[in-house]
């Protein structure tokens, strides 16, 4: 599977009163990797106009904290092509290859116009499996 890494720019109020970086900023690093992960894939756009994906579950597994300066990466690749979903698996990665955590994400079809799920169209089926295959795995 091919994993897609993407550097993260830590900004000083990312920092809680603890001195790391709040759990909850954490999503915010791992949009940015599903993001730069979808655009990466030529020939579709997934995030925006009428049929798009949208996250729809996150669940993750805190290791070590982080701290203001530390050099961090995204470390994201697919982990499932469903029927009408995507389940990605991110790594929070630091400079000496610590894993600050694990979280594995799901994200949906969606019609805005609609507001109901869709059953992947066989060309995103097909540009993510085309991408996604290489020999990389986390």
């Amino acid at each position: 599977m091919r994993t897609v890494i993407t550097p993260i720019q830590m900004r000083f109020n990312d920092i809680d009163g603890f001195g790391h970086v709040n759990n909850s900023v954490y999503n915010e690093y791992l949009d940015c990797g599903r993001v730069d992960y979808l655009n990466q894939i030529p020939g579709i756009d997934f995030l925006s106009g009428t049929e798009r994906l949208v996250v729809v579950h996150i669940e993750t597994d805190f290791f070590r904290p982080s701290y203001l300066g530390e050099d961090l990466a995204v470390h994201t690749q697919i982990d499932k092509i469903g029927e009408k979903s995507v389940a990605m698996i991110q790594l929070i990665v630091g400079v000496k290859n610590e894993v600050k955590l694990k979280s594995r994400s799901v994200m949906s079809t969606f019609n805005i116009n609609e507001t109901t799920s869709f059953v992947l169209p066989e060309n995103w089926v097909f540009a993510l499996e085309k991408f996604t295959a290489s020999v990389l795995d986390m």
